[in-house]
């Protein structure tokens, strides 16, 4: 129960403090929502040692009701800032809840939405700083070449070790092929699923391969 509290109240704490650092202008639009993005979601990679798969699931949906109901009522204002409509909140909370019921493995679930919080976010920051520039589009959708390369970084950075702590479950060859071929798989992943979809596909499409793999 003490867990269940932390986690909650931890999730609570980076809320409140990304609303904070919003009203204060110390960050703003994209930054503000990616703070919470990221923050929230490295945090969200550590439950399944503090609490059980059911509990995450239980969390997860009332997540994705708060989420829902802060787009309908503007409970918060993290996501009103940056110009354009974006579900990639909820997308998020669902990609927690699928995340829980595809494995029950830890370090697949911690990779899984490290790579969708932190990858992600990082490149979001990246592109939106330094690479308007250099941008591309997919379906429509404007992506940056910095953002893009930014992504494969962190998700070699993320995979390289979160990897090695599953030495019992891949053999080497299997952690060779994995770091070669995941991290631009995921990147092709990030450019096609657009309209904050990626925040879902990402974390799925990596426990699916993972998942495979193991098998």
């Amino acid at each position: 129960m003490l867990n269940l509290i932390i986690c909650i109240i931890g999730l609570g704490v980076l809320l409140l403090l990304a609303e904070w650092l919003g009203e204060h202008k110390i960050l703003k639009g994209e930054y503000q929502r990616k703070f919470l993005h990221i923050t929230s979601g490295a945090f969200i990679a550590s439950w399944p040692w503090l609490i059980s798969w059911r509990t995450i699931q239980v969390v997860s949906l009332l997540m994705l009701v708060i989420m829902a109901a802060n787009h309908y009522f503007g409970l918060f204002n993290y996501h009103k800032r940056i110009g354009r409509v974006s579900y990639g909140d909820i997308f998020l909370g669902l990609a927690v809840l699928l995340s829980s019921v595809l494995t029950h493995n830890k370090i697949f679930f911690a990779l899984a939405i490290l790579e969708v919080a932190v990858a992600d976010g990082l490149a979001a920051l990246a592109g939106n700083s330094y690479g308007k520039e250099w941008t591309y589009k997919v379906l429509g959708y404007k992506k940056t070449l910095i953002g893009t390369m930014v992504f494969w970084i962190a998700t070699v950075s993320i995979l390289t070790p979160g990897l090695l702590a599953a030495h019992d479950i891949f053999s080497f060859k299997d952690y060779y092929y994995l770091l070669l071929l995941l991290p631009p798989a995921l990147t092709l992943v990030e450019n096609v699923a657009v309209f904050g979809v990626d925040n879902l596909i990402i974390p799925v499409f990596l426990i699916l391969v993972l998942r495979l793999v193991q098998s």
